[in-house]
């Protein structure tokens, strides 16, 4: 029979493991669950295991000199600076992010055992979001003795660091919460007292205590819940500019003026219950757009929050830990096993695999081995690694995701700003009208005027109209990120579902861009200047030294780490060529044999990706290379030509002939091989004169013009920081099935939109009648429009799937 750890519910296959806990012998499955129960039972906090609920979870090694070192970086000031907060000169507070949670016992268990630390003042843990609030007296207690004991008792804790937008947005929610319950209990008490007046069998004292009543009860939702409108109107009239805060401030303080004067006078009807009922559901509709909205920059941002603040750095005779800040490019840091990647690197030493999702939405982990790029914010899963900083700060690939992300988020596409010029339009419209309908009301029955006017301005409010678009564009942007798609532009959706045609580069796009050296033919001229195949490689590798394209990867990957490469003069490269330079004895060129040699040569028949290396224009050898077709690549095809789509391939490949590797994949359009950069743009040129609207979808230099010309170009992240920046949209992962859902996404956002403003028109259109007829009451009026505004929003919601 197999024991189970009486810790962490593992199974425990050594006895030797064992504790005395509750007066009976328990085992444990290794020193580390022995070490935290010893821990809990010599601070006397035995009662842990009286709630204990095991998690599967081993726990952490017991704390030793080297976790010493790395936890007492947290007493630096520059650590510090990231997320602890001064109190006072020597109070000091911070909140920590606690890992290997399982149940409530943890939480007290964690509570207790630091507020028995001196200089402990408070201790706080959030079993739903795993945070931990402390506050301690920085004179008495260093921050890292809290980081030690609680890794002695086997939970991980790391700095929790919003940063100043996402503080804002919880601050914004936590606003929106408050005007909400404001008005909806101000909403239900003044619908109480309405009820009582409206009954009609009610004493005159009683009917105007109920209106007094009534009055204090919507004070606070008037400045608190309708305060903000008022003021954007404000500002808003201030600019020469006509906002739908306007007329929502004038109905709500028209009427409440308005109740205000029949309670004060005890002549008249009282509508406060339509100002509570009208701001509740306004500012709902609001808070529901704010939320839609606000997940795309979260979903961004959450992964520059969870970066490690430190790391382990070589520092030329072991592997310390430093902070992150410290980091430099070249340096050389390791990545244990359940660590997040600090930066981007490139592997040295060392085989692992790598979740991610965070980034790319796909949760299979990616296997790395050495020549390999590590993305920071990635998780090692499996086997400690050594990695060389390439990228650090804001040139990481997290921040310039987020980077595209915030560009996007700033750029409207062309029915957004119509929507907003319209509202504005209609605004105007609206005043003038509701001034005619007041003037007409005012000669036929003036008792019944204001109110007429008051139903006019709620109900034809252009909240609906407002929300329309930019709402059905965030929750369509949040969802395509997800499935690893992000739209960096604003108008990519708008033109996406314009698109008749995708053309694919070939290389890193329709296959995997992952070229391996297969092998080195050397020619007449290897055999002239005595080189060997290993010498000829590493003068490939030299000319190709600090290129970004995927062929360069495959010759540094077959040179072994820390050869020193030949260094080239005047190195230049040729879309579509290749690469040429200047060394000792001459100069050298890398590519295709017309560019590299003085003669011709017979391509061979097998179709093989080969380069030729020359110098002076005599052939040195000739490298042959393979690379795959995307697993994805057919299924992707055939979901695109059902949604009518044509496909289409432009490579610089020279050879007239189909790639025998695509010729099995559904493409209905043109295959052009051959093509430079000039070439591929001026086809594009072509098709969109021919009325066709393309999708470009590369990888390379060479397709960055093409990308930057297209209606819609998509780059792939694997692809050059240029194409990645002249792109409309980027593809994180590898699954080409993920066009094909933008495709549907796009198609389907133009129709949530058009649906939404028909909507919102249809609605306007017939309230506004019958309100000015007289027959929609203030409170009607601010249920129809309330509803419209969440039907606009309930119906953008339909975009978190496709």
């Amino acid at each position: 029979m197999t024991l189970t750890c009486f810790h962490c519910g593992l199974p425990a296959y050594d006895a030797r493991f064992q504790l005395t806990v509750g007066e009976a012998p328990r085992t444990f499955c290794c020193v580390g669950c022995l070490a935290a129960a010893q821990t809990i039972l010599d601070n006397g906090l035995g009662d842990y295991y009286r709630f204990h609920d095991p998690d599967q979870t081993p726990a952490a090694p017991p704390v030793n000199e080297r976790d010493r070192e790395r936890l007492a970086l947290y007493d630096r000031d520059d650590v510090q600076a990231d997320f602890v907060r001064h109190d006072s000169d020597v109070e000091r507070s911070a909140t920590l992010m606690i890992e290997g949670i399982s149940c409530a016992a943890c939480s007290w268990l964690i509570e207790k055992r630091l507020r028995q630390l001196p200089g402990i003042q408070q201790a706080h843990f959030n079993q739903t979001n795993h945070r931990l609030t402390v506050h301690w007296n920085a004179t008495e207690l260093r921050l890292s003795d809290v980081f030690i004991a609680l890794h002695a008792l086997g939970y991980r804790a790391q700095p929790f660091k919003a940063d100043a937008e996402a503080d804002l947005r919880q601050k914004t929610a936590r606003q929106y919460l408050l005007r909400l319950g404001v008005a909806g209990i101000g909403m239900m008490q003044a619908m109480m007292n309405a009820v009582a007046l409206y009954s009609g069998n009610i004493e005159a004292q009683h009917e105007s205590w109920l209106r007094w009543t009534s009055l204090v009860l919507t004070l606070p939702v008037v400045i608190i819940a309708a305060g903000p409108f008022v003021t954007a109107a404000w500002r808003s009239l201030k600019a020469r500019h006509l906002s739908m805060d306007v007329s929502v401030s004038i109905a709500i303080l028209g009427a409440f003026l308005a109740s205000v004067w029949a309670t004060v006078s005890g002549d008249g009807e009282v509508y406060y219950e339509s100002v509570n009922m009208f701001t509740f559901f306004l500012v709902l509709g609001r808070y529901l757009e704010f939320r839609a909205r606000s997940s795309v920059h979260a979903s961004g941002n959450a992964l520059l929050q969870h970066l490690p603040p430190t790391c382990l750095k070589w520092t030329g005779e072991r592997f310390e830990r430093a902070p992150v800040r410290d980091l430099a490019v070249g340096d050389r840091i390791q990545v244990l096993a359940g660590e997040l990647c600090p930066a981007d690197g490139e592997v040295r030493a060392g085989r692992s695999q790598f979740d991610e999702s965070r980034l790319t939405g796909e949760f299979a982990p990616r296997d790395k081995v050495a020549g390999d790029s590590v993305l920071a914010g990635t998780l090692n899963q499996s086997q400690p690694i050594e990695l060389e900083v390439t990228r650090l700060g804001p040139d990481s690939s997290a921040s310039s995701l987020v980077q595209l992300l915030e560009r996007a988020a700033g750029e409207k596409p062309r029915i957004a700003e119509l929507a907003d010029r319209g509202s504005r339009h209609f605004v105007l419209s609206t005043l003038i009208i509701t001034a005619l309908i007041g003037l007409v009301w005012w000669w036929i029955a003036p008792e019944r005027a204001f109110w007429v006017v008051i139903s006019v301005l709620v109900v034809t409010c252009p909240c609906a109209l407002s929300l329309a678009t930019p709402t059905a564009l965030a929750q369509a942007t949040h969802s395509l990120r997800r499935q690893g798609l992000v739209v960096t532009r604003g108008h990519t959706l708008d033109r996406l579902a314009d698109i008749t045609d995708l053309a694919f580069d070939k290389t890193g796009t329709l296959t995997e861009g992952r070229y391996r050296l297969v092998s080195v033919e050397p020619l007449a001229g290897a055999g002239t200047l005595s080189l060997s195949e290993s010498d000829l490689t590493e003068l490939a590798a030299g000319l190709e030294a600090s290129s970004e394209h995927p062929i360069a990867q495959a010759f540094e990957a077959a040179v072994a780490h820390g050869t020193r490469l030949p260094e080239f003069s005047d190195r230049r490269q040729h879309p579509s060529a290749g690469l040429s330079g200047r060394f000792e004895d001459g100069d050298y060129r890398l590519g295709t044999a017309r560019f590299t040699l003085d003669q011709a040569v017979e391509e061979a028949s097998d179709r093989r990706q080969r380069v030729w290396l020359s110098r002076n224009g005599e052939g040195l050898a000739v490298f042959t290379l393979s690379d795959e077709v995307r697993s994805t690549a057919r299924t992707a095809l055939d979901e695109l030509e059902s949604l009518g789509l044509r496909c289409h391939v432009l490579t610089g490949d020279p050879s007239r002939d189909v790639d025998p590797r695509l010729a099995d994949l559904p493409l209905q359009g043109d295959y052009l091989s051959g093509l430079s950069a000039q070439a591929k743009l001026d086809w594009m040129h072509e098709q969109q004169r021919n009325g066709r609207q393309v999708a470009m979808v590369g990888d390379g230099i060479n397709d960055a013009p093409v990308l930057a010309g297209a209606p819609v170009s998509i780059a792939m992240s694997s692809g050059t920081d240029l194409a990645k920046q002249a792109s409309d949209a980027l593809l994180l992962n590898e699954n080409l099935r993920v066009l094909a859902t933008a495709i549907r996404a796009a198609r389907k956002t133009r129709r949530i939109i058009r649906q939404n403003l028909l909507w919102a028109l249809l609605y306007n259109g017939l309230a506004l009648p019958l309100a000015a007829a007289g027959w929609v009451a203030p409170w009607q009026a601010a249920i129809g429009m309330s509803l419209s505004s969440l039907l606009v929003v309930g119906n953008a919601l339909r975009l978190r799937s496709f």
